[in-house]
């Protein structure tokens, strides 16, 4: 159970390194969109299922746990704008 955990928070971490990232391009592109919390948490609760996913499925190897959770939201985002567009 601990090293479950422990794998969903380096997920988790993955994901808020990919939001700090993002909200330091936002200023500095000083984007008029609007920032909202809710989508924050829901990335950063997704990313840590993913790195609680990586380490069921592959490895418990941290590091791979924080890029997959970083990478995973990632891919994520991209496919859902994609989405968007076609509709």
């Amino acid at each position: 159970m601990a090293a479950l955990l422990t794998a969903a928070l380096f997920g988790l971490l993955g994901g808020l390194i990919r939001a700090v990232v993002g909200l330091l391009k936002h200023h500095r592109t000083k984007n008029k969109t609007k920032f909202k919390p809710y989508y924050l948490i829901t990335t950063l609760v997704i990313a840590g299922a993913i790195g609680t996913v990586t380490s069921l499925a592959l490895t418990s190897n941290h590091l791979i746990n924080l890029i997959a959770g970083y990478a995973g939201i990632d891919l994520l985002e991209g496919m859902l704008k994609i989405i968007r567009k076609k509709n």
